[in-house]
This record gives C-alpha cells, structure tokens and sequence, in this order.
C-alpha cells in the first residue's frame, strides 16, 4: 500500500514537472499575442471591389500552392497571382513542419472554413495509397487543425505580415 502511494505521488509530480515545462512564459505569450493583433489589423484593411469578399471555401482549383506564414496562418497562392490568408480557428503548431495539407474535406472538390486537415510531409503522403485498409482512420503525422474562412489579400499585405513576423 505504501509503495502505491509513493508511486502515485511520483506520478503526480512527473505530471505537474511535464505541465510546467509546457507554460509559457508571460512575455512570450504577449509578444505573441501583439503580433496576432498586428496581423489582424493588417488583414482588416479594406481592399477594392475587384478582390473580392471573404469565402467560406476555396475550390480546388483556385489555388495551387499554400505555405504557412506561422501558426495561425496560411497563405494559398492562386491563378493569375490571387491570394488568399486563411486565419485557423485555433493555433496549430505543426502546422510549419509539413509540406502537405491533407484535408478532411466534405465536398470532393471545395475545401471550406471548418474543414479539419493536418500538416505532413511528402515521404508520408499519400499514406492511403500505400496502405489503402488504413484510409478513413490512418496514421497521421501532426495535430489535426480546422480551417478558417478566405481572406482575399494584396501582395502587399503578405509582405507586410511577413515583415511582422520576422521582427524579435
């Protein structure tokens, strides 16, 4: 019995040692969160008519690239030089270490604002034509995240974020 609870309070301890070194420290989390309003502010800046509003999906062909500009973030690069941010609904920290978005998508040709997906790279895609008993569930190589809406932006206003995100 005394072995169980010397086991038990070990455990109790290793849980709050690994909770501790997950916290952020309150300057980091203000850097981060005045970046977050910088990138807001740029983003809320009004565009001409020709750009077009905010979309709850993008088709698949109206972007051929993406690339994560941070953790809350990513930029789709589309035909004819349109671009799009789409700010997620929560922070996604794998987000920078993939090549591949594999999205969960509910329409087979659109992806839309709560679609979920996770960040891989291209060694591990597409996993589900190695191993097709594995598709629906799968292994996955990251957190899953969910989209937010399109954000139609100028080239401008990428380098603008861009610039924010590189100051220390």
């Amino acid at each position: 019995m005394r072995a169980m609870k010397i086991a038990l309070i070990l455990l109790a301890c290793v849980a709050l040692l690994l909770i501790a070194g997950c916290a952020v420290s309150p300057e980091v989390e203000e850097r981060r969160l005045a970046v977050e309003a910088e990138i807001d502010a740029i983003l809320s800046q009004p565009l001409p008519p020709e750009y077009g509003e905010m979309q709850r999906c993008l088709r698949d062909t109206d972007f051929r690239n993406f690339r994560a500009l941070d953790q809350r973030h990513i930029l789709f690069e589309g035909r004819r030089d349109r671009l799009w941010v789409n700010t997620l609904r929560t922070r996604c920290p794998d987000l920078r270490h993939g090549h591949v978005l594999v999205v969960k998508q509910f329409s087979a040709t659109r992806m839309c604002d709560t679609d979920r997906f996770y960040a891989t790279d291209w060694f591990d895609w597409p996993w589900y034509r190695r191993w097709p008993w594995h598709w629906g569930g799968g292994w996955t190589t990251g957190m899953q995240c969910s989209l937010g809406r399109f954000q139609p932006v100028t080239a401008d206003q990428v380098a603008e974020i861009e610039a924010v995100l590189r100051q220390p």
